[in-house]
């Protein structure tokens, strides 16, 4: 467990229908913060470190799905809405 957030980006592709994966987008939602303007991709600030997330998240996908979770540091780069910009240049951190 962390002391403060840290932010990281999850993507995913995920096989079955949304409704299956209802425990898994809750997780999501319970994050300390969250961003979601991509459709397969969260960035989230969590107090769990990298090796306490991954197992979370793990089990509530399925076999045959994918997921990707990677610490989130700026800068970045893109085409994005206005808001979703506001959101990561106040959330992630740049480290580089």
């Amino acid at each position: 467990m962390l002391n403060t957030p840290y932010a990281y980006i999850v993507c995913y592709d995920l096989k079955q229908s949304a409704a299956s994966y209802k425990p898994f987008f809750d997780e999501l939602n319970n994050s300390y913060r969250w961003w979601h303007y991509l459709t397969s991709t969260w960035i989230v600030l969590r107090y769990e470190t990298l090796a306490e997330l991954g197992p979370k998240l793990r089990p509530l996908i399925f076999q045959g799905d994918f997921m990707l979770i990677m610490p989130a540091k700026g800068p970045a780069d893109g085409w994005l809405p206005k808001e979703a910009w506001a959101w990561i240049e106040g959330n992630v951190p740049k480290e580089w």
